[in-house]
């Protein structure tokens, strides 16, 4: 299994960015990304905390399920991708009884360092945040924390503390800000 470290922040780029650059970050590209929601008939995925999303990038598709978070101050969770053919893709799911729950656009500009990849994102309509990723296959729960705090050590450099992780997906705050 797959899992996926995150941790989010709403924060400014620039300065962080550049400090990367100085200290070897790789710079891995920028994409621009739209994902499409969609929630299940059986079970309410927001309920649930699991994801399902198409996203298109620059053109290409892909589905992703993402599990329940397994802790409080990351996103931390199983995550499952695929290659897919966005529109037969959401037909698909359509007609299996899945909906839309809404979609989120994002350009994300990403850099690789010290093992994580760091999105600086720009979503339409919230702003500015930045996303540290790791991904571990089959890790047990002391190496998945040994992760966060990992990732929490690197951002603490910048002043920010677990209290300032947000566990928040951009489809929830994108749909918060449409209320």
């Amino acid at each position: 299994m797959n899992l996926e470290i995150e941790v989010k922040i709403k924060m400014m780029h620039e300065a962080m960015k550049q400090d990367l650059i100085r200290n070897g970050a790789v710079y891995a590209g920028t994409e621009q990304q739209h994902d499409i929601y969609f929630n299940s008939p059986i079970r309410d995925f927001s309920k649930t905390d699991e994801a399902l999303r198409i996203r298109s990038v620059d053109g290409k598709g892909e589905i992703t399920y993402k599990g329940q978070k397994l802790d409080t101050v990351s996103k931390t969770r199983p995550e499952f991708n695929s290659p897919a053919d966005e529109e037969m893709m959401s037909k698909i799911l359509k007609a299996l009884g899945f909906f839309e729950s809404g979609s989120v656009i994002k350009s994300r500009e990403i850099y690789n360092w010290d093992g994580f990849s760091i999105g600086f994102d720009t979503i339409k309509g919230l702003g500015e945040f930045v996303e540290i990723e790791s991904n571990l296959k089959n890790a047990d729960h002391q190496t998945v924390q040994n992760e966060t705090d990992r990732i929490f050590q690197f951002l603490k450099k910048y002043g920010i503390t677990k209290a300032d992780s947000i566990k928040t997906s951009y489809l929830e705050m994108v749909l918060a800000s449409k209320e």
